[in-house]
Parts: C-alpha cells; structure tokens; sequence
C-alpha cells in the first residue's frame, strides 16, 4: 500500500492556522465571560452558589443569667409597731401590744383608730421597705396576708409617731378584751329604815347614794 504524503498545496497549514485561531478566539471569549463573572458575582463565581445552598446556621445565644436579690428581714427589736385599737372594745390594742412585746419587737404605747369602732377585720400597714417585716408580723397574730397593704394616706391614726408598721386592731385580734364603756353606769340603792313609836308617827328617812365608775383603755 502506498504511503499518503502530506498534500504539498499548503492546505495542511491552512487548516492548522484556522484550529489555531479558532482556539484563540475561544479563549478569548472565555476570558472575557470570566471577568463578566467576577464582577457581577463580586468574587468567586462559584461563591453565590455555595451561600444560597448552604444552610444558615443560628448564631449561639447566651440565655440570660437571672439573678435573685435576698434582702434579710430586720430584727424585731429594730421594727417600730403601733397598735391601734379599731373596736368598740376596751383594750384591744393592749392584747396586741403585749403579744408583740414579747415577740421581741419595738412596741409603741398602743392607741386607737381616728374612727374607732368601725373595723370589720385587722389589718397591718406598713410604710415603704417594711412590706417583707408586715407579712411577718401578720403572721405572728394571725392576720391573712390580703390584709397586709402598703400605709394610707392619710393613715388609720392621728400620729404615727415613727412607727414602721400600724396594726389596726380589728374583732378578730379583740375577742380576749372586755366592752368598752360608752356611758357612765349608774347604781342606786334606795334605803328606808323605819322607826316605829307609840306616840310617835312613822317617819322614814330615804338616802340615795349614786356610785359612778368610767374606764378608758386602748
């Protein structure tokens, strides 16, 4: 067989020439749509892709440290406490002097209500910063704890006289006490000794004696 020859008309280099820039033109517009890329994607061509696949991860979250503030609750001995009587019983408020007394606290002379004798029920007022040392005391004389609120304005009584905390005292606290007095009781005893005479008519002497006996206690 007879071996083929390169054609000697030069058609063998035209074509390689064409191949060539052919190529060339390729990698020309390679080129190009590689910049194009760039500067729309910002970066990496492949960068937008990857960050809207990629899923999104929470950043970590600290959850937040709750901190709790124990304040003690003061020393009875430095807690100002004003009984006020707020019945129509006679010392009410003394009970509840005495009671808290001996709890330790600082007891103030006892008193009564500015409208005395219309307390339903006993309640414990407490001026600011007390709330906390009021529940304690409530509890002490059985008071519920609806019935411990902050001080009014203006308060149960005519003076405070410092006190931190007022115990109004209602029925429930005066069972023990007696009735108060609201008038002067008044006895009479009507004595009549008779004499009797022959000769002398019956004479009768009446003496009135009128006892008056008045208790005021808180």
């Amino acid at each position: 067989m007879a071996a083929r020859h390169a054609a000697t008309d030069g058609s063998f280099g035209r074509s390689a020439g064409g191949a060539a820039l052919r190529g060339a033109g390729l990698l020309a517009v390679a080129v190009i749509l590689g910049i194009i890329l760039l500067r729309s994607g910002g970066g990496d061509p492949y960068a937008s892709a990857v960050r809207s696949i990629s899923p999104q991860t929470p950043e970590a979250t600290i959850p937040p440290t709750a901190t709790t503030l124990t304040v003690p609750v003061r020393q009875p001995a430095q807690i100002k406490v004003l009984p006020a009587n707020g019945t129509s019983t006679a010392g009410a408020g003394l009970l509840v002097f005495n009671r808290l007394k001996q709890a330790g606290y600082n007891v103030l002379a006892a008193t009564n209500t500015t409208d005395q004798g219309s307390a339903t029920a006993s309640s414990v007022f407490f001026n600011p910063d007390f709330e906390r040392e009021a529940h304690v005391v409530a509890q002490i004389l059985g008071v519920p704890d609806s019935d411990v609120q902050a001080m009014p304005t203006p308060p149960p009584v005519s003076d405070t006289r410092g006190a931190d905390i007022i115990v109004v005292v209602g029925p429930d606290l005066a069972k023990e006490g007696t009735p108060a007095v609201t008038s002067p009781p008044t006895t009479a005893r009507r004595v009549t000794p008779t004499t009797a005479h022959a000769v002398t008519p019956t004479t009768a002497h009446t003496a009135t004696t009128v006892h008056t006996a008045t208790t005021v206690k808180h």
